[in-house]
């Protein structure tokens, strides 16, 4: 089943580390990569660590599938949230209303 990311809590540990990757992904591109050469990166990260975890029994979905199934529900849930003209949520609606109030 795909997971409800509207009861999905910013605290939680696994979006603190997305959170921390993001920023080293943000780092590199202040580097000078490109996007594109970062996201393929960050896509081999993910994948790698993930067969890690899953072949060696260390916690997860014991289905193979379940990933691909909960990769493609991530996906498709931050498609629709960077989609063009869609507005800033949480953390970045407090710092857009911050921005207009000075």
């Amino acid at each position: 089943m795909p997971h409800d990311h509207n009861d999905e809590n910013d605290e939680t540990l696994a979006v603190q580390i997305a959170n921390q990757i993001i920023n080293v992904a943000n780092a590199r591109m202040q580097e000078g990569a490109q996007p594109d050469e970062v996201a393929t990166g960050l896509r081999h990260a993910a994948a790698n660590f993930s067969a890690f975890v899953f072949q060696r029994g260390l916690g997860g979905p014991d289905d193979a599938g379940h990933l691909l199934e909960e990769f493609g529900s991530l996906l498709e849930y931050y498609l629709g949230r960077h989609a063009e003209g869609e507005q800033p949520t949480g953390l970045g609606a407090l710092i857009e209303q911050a921005k207009n109030d000075f």
